[in-house]
């Protein structure tokens, strides 16, 4: 037993042969002495002379260290690991004395004997084993130590337990080729206990170094006639190792299993409480609209950690939380909220669409759905409180003041295309139009550049050039503006989101020229309703001379003569019977128009990204107004996007002959997607 600070007390014969007379009583009753009297410097007080203090001098106030342990290994261990004394002639029955160390873990014994020397020298002594064998009792199932062994390894068969170095060092693996033992006797695996371990690769088999020469050294010694009992030996004390260290396993993978299931049990519990307190905060719809995944991917640790939610831990975390969850009920209302009443004025503008405009308002472009629903009375209605029902029917009075938004908005994006037009380097600024009946005239034709892409675009056609609607590049993730583009595929008109280059096509006003009119003052409908054809002064040649149509010419021009400037092409008006020959031309060899063609619906109202290919526009027509594929006419039902062909350049010869102009083909752009003449050595 470990000699404490107690039992080396120095006593007086009297307590002396007190305490063999009476073994069960370790501390000297209050009769017997004093605190006063005793001369143990552990019992006796110290009477410590008082200096004087100065006059001025602070006292210093040392502060008692209460609660330490580091006397209690100098305790008695008969009270440490609450023995039962026996009884003597002196003693009827025995006392049980203070339960300390009988009601600990094994776990806890070890942790214990961590904390200092002290403790490690108590109880890692052979005298300490009660100890430990009343801890392994407090464990249920726990199989009891193997006999004359020590164990304290996780590897149950080899009882051992080795870092990944030293096991290399302790080991043998029977099944490597590197490594395969030299079995030099009749040695099979279950002569010696071993452990199988599983991992990246094929298995291993390992035996202990030390445990192998023991045995071959023991083989050496044994006579060939006392083998087979060696073996047979050896062969009986493997199997019970191994049975051991199966039922060993059997208990740590329960116990592993037992602690997994309670820690989930608190981390369910921790999550719950965590759930039901946001809940109570009025953040339910947040939760059921993020999941648990997202407060798991949110607080981390801190909602997975095995440990109940106490009120600390909650503050620490709440703050942060309920910030996070305002921005999560931000995105939730614009998703569940505010997205079916966007759908609704969507499916509900289809239908306005599809009427005449108002007789009061002539627009020659209606926006997109997207702006629509950011004019004021459809934004107070989509933004109304969540628990507002908004219909089909409450769009109502908004659409009636839709024309007065829709001049609005035409104004201001008609401002911001102007200010974005760059001007010949020969004007400067001075050139620049900022009058928006600018637009309306004929010469109002733009080449629009944006990296490479790049198109010639007639307005107001030029208004839906898809850099004005098309979604921004966003470095960052913005869920609301994902949200919106989902929905509505395309963003608000704007003029600066990709910042394109703009300038006038100085072309159009040779061709407006040559009809003997002023390009300053010529509108669009003049020109469209002058109906007038023209020959190309460059492609033309004697008797014979290559013919469009006014936007075709400006067109020409820009595809093939975008080089040379514009008083270098000449262009002419044809007349008399060459016109007439050309018109006829056109109404009999008219080419049909492909089903790539762009075009819009006539029986609706012009909008921005209304332009889709024929095929498209067919089944339109077809679906909403009732008028099949075989039916549809062009100029009536649909209209051929102006800015591409719906009629090719001609060929008049000398007689009068009109013939179509073979060098030329229709093919789609590959910036635009629109017909347009292409010449086979230029490129958009």
């Amino acid at each position: 037993m470990v000699t404490t600070r107690s039992a080396t007390r120095v006593v007086s014969d009297d307590s002396t042969k007190a305490m063999a007379l009476n073994p069960g009583r370790l501390v000297p009753q209050a009769s017997d002495t004093s605190d006063e009297d005793s001369e143990d410097p552990d019992i006796a007080p110290r009477h410590v002379k008082k200096r004087p203090r100065k006059s001025g001098q602070r006292t210093k106030t040392k502060l008692k260290r209460r609660g330490r342990l580091d006397l209690m290994p100098t305790m008695n261990l008969d009270i440490l690991f609450h023995v039962r004394l026996k009884p003597t002639n002196s003693l009827r029955e025995a006392h049980e004395l203070i339960q300390i160390l009988s009601f600990l873990l094994p776990m806890d014994l070890l942790n214990l004997s961590r904390t200092s020397k002290d403790f490690r020298n108590l109880l890692l002594q052979r005298s300490s084993a009660s100890a430990w064998k009343t801890a392994r009792l407090q464990v249920d199932d726990l199989p009891d130590c193997p006999q004359h062994e020590v164990v304290r390894s996780v590897l149950w068969p080899l009882r051992a337990r080795y870092c990944p170095k030293c096991i290399g060092e302790n080991t043998l693996d029977q099944w490597s080729s590197q490594s395969r033992v030299p079995w030099t006797v009749n040695l099979s695996s279950y002569d010696l206990p071993h452990a199988i371990i599983y991992g990246t690769g094929r298995p291993k088999q390992l035996f202990l170094k030390k445990a192998f020469d023991e045995v071959l050294a023991e083989y050496s010694k044994t006579p060939a006639d006392e083998m087979a009992a060696l073996l047979s030996k050896k062969r009986k004390h493997a199997a019970e190792v191994m049975k051991h260290a199966e039922q060993c396993q059997q208990w740590s993978q329960s116990v592993a299993s037992s602690r997994k299931h309670e820690l989930d049990a608190i981390r369910r519990g921790r999550q719950d409480d965590i759930v039901t307190r946001l809940t109570e905060a009025g953040y339910k719809p947040e939760l059921d609209y993020v999941d648990r995944f997202w407060l798991q991917d949110h607080l981390g640790t801190l909602f997975k950690e095995p440990k109940p939610l106490n009120q600390k831990s909650w503050d620490r975390m709440r703050t942060d939380l309920i910030t996070a969850l305002d921005v999560v009920r931000i995105r939730r209302i614009e998703d569940k909220v505010y997205g079916p009443r966007r759908q609704t004025l969507m499916d509900e503008y289809k239908k306005y669409l599809q009427h005449p405009p108002p007789s009061d308002a002539a627009f020659d472009l209606m926006p997109h759905a997207v702006d629509v629903a950011e004019f004021d009375p459809f934004r107070v209605l989509i933004k109304s409180p969540e628990s507002a029902t908004i219909t089909s029917t409450s769009f109502v009075s908004a659409f009636q003041q839709l024309p007065d938004f829709v001049s609005s908005w035409r104004a201001k994006i008609d401002h911001e295309f102007l200010d974005t037009i760059r001007c010949p380097e020969s004007q400067g600024d001075s050139g620049k139009q900022k009058d928006v009946d600018y637009l309306q005239l004929a010469t109002a034709v733009f080449v629009v550049e944006s990296g490479s892409d790049r198109r010639l675009l007639m307005y107001p056609e030029v208004l839906s050039w898809p850099g004005f609607i098309a979604p921004a590049s966003v470095s960052i993730l913005d869920e609301l503006y994902l949200l919106q583009v989902k929905q509505f595929g395309c963003r608000m008109w704007s003029a600066v989101r990709h910042l394109p280059r703009i300038s006038v096509f100085e072309g159009t006003a040779a061709v407006v020229q040559a009809a003997s009119l002023d390009p300053k003052t010529t509108r669009r409908e003049d020109m469209d309703g002058l109906d007038a054809r023209f020959a190309c002064g460059k492609c033309s040649t004697l008797g014979r001379k290559v013919v469009m149509t006014w936007d075709m010419a400006v067109m020409h021009s820009y595809r093939l003569h975008r080089d040379l400037q514009p008083e270098e092409i000449k262009w002419t008006i044809i007349e008399g019977d060459e016109l007439e020959n050309v018109k006829d031309y056109e109404k009999e060899a008219k080419p049909p128009v492909k089903a790539d063609t762009i075009v819009y619906c006539a029986l609706c109202q012009h909008h921005v990204r209304d332009a889709l290919s024929l095929a498209f526009i067919q089944n339109h027509l077809a679906e909403i107004h009732g008028i099949p594929s075989n039916k549809a006419e062009q100029g009536i039902h649909y209209i051929a996007d102006r800015n591409s062909t719906s009629v090719i350049s001609m060929v008049v010869d000398s007689d009068g002959k009109v013939s179509n102009h073979a060098d030329h083909r229709l093919v789609p752009s590959y910036s635009s997607g629109v017909e347009i003449l292409y010449w086979k050595s230029h490129l958009v």
